[in-house]
């Protein structure tokens, strides 16, 4: 990499974020990879009890972001973007020299998002109440256009039924369509 690379991987709870990192982890084996959850289980010692800890792992993946931007270090953040942290953090990258990459993994409701965590958890993964979930949601698809305003590159997948590609973004324009974009991106899509 002859520039350094911001990946965010944003999407609801359950939707596969990390799955996505680690296909790009593999492509780009020199990458940190910044995961909130996997920072809670390393302060807990387990996924049944992340939840302790999340506020604690929040701030210290935001902190890690920072540092690895100030570092000119590349590297990957998987968030829900409930807020507009991130959008702070790309516009910093972007002044700092950074490639930057935004890819959005979504499901097509939040009672999808509810379904896989309950799997993940029948699995041994984390919890993580309902209510949150909802709410997250909705933030998240209110805040998508904003983030794609602000990265260089975005791609969106759908994951309700596997990732399926619906479309890319360059520096907030519309570039590529999939003919079989999911009719739920449709709706709120720039």
């Amino acid at each position: 990499m002859s520039r350094p690379q911001f990946f965010l991987i944003a999407g609801p709870n359950g939707a596969g974020k990390s799955t996505m990192s680690a296909a790009i982890k593999r492509r780009f084996p020199s990458v940190q990879v910044i995961d909130p959850d996997a920072i809670a289980k390393d302060m807990t010692g387990s996924f049944a009890t992340i939840d302790l800890k999340q506020v604690s792992a929040g701030r210290k993946a935001l902190g890690l972001v920072k540092s690895c931007i100030d570092k000119g270090q590349s590297f990957i953040a998987e968030s829900t973007i409930s807020g507009s942290t991130y959008i702070r953090y790309a516009n910093k990258a972007r002044q700092n020299g950074f490639r930057t990459t935004f890819i959005y993994v979504g499901l097509n409701s939040p009672n999808l998002s509810t379904e896989r965590i309950a799997k993940r958890i029948d699995l041994g993964g984390h919890a993580i109440p309902a209510n949150d979930i909802a709410r997250r949601y909705s933030r998240l698809v209110a805040n998508l256009k904003a983030h794609i305003q602000v990265f260089a590159s975005t791609h969106i997948y759908d994951n309700s039924q596997g990732y399926q590609w619906a479309c890319d973004y360059r520096d907030g324009v519309v570039h590529e369509v999939s003919p079989s974009i999911p009719s739920w991106i449709q709706s709120y899509l720039p």
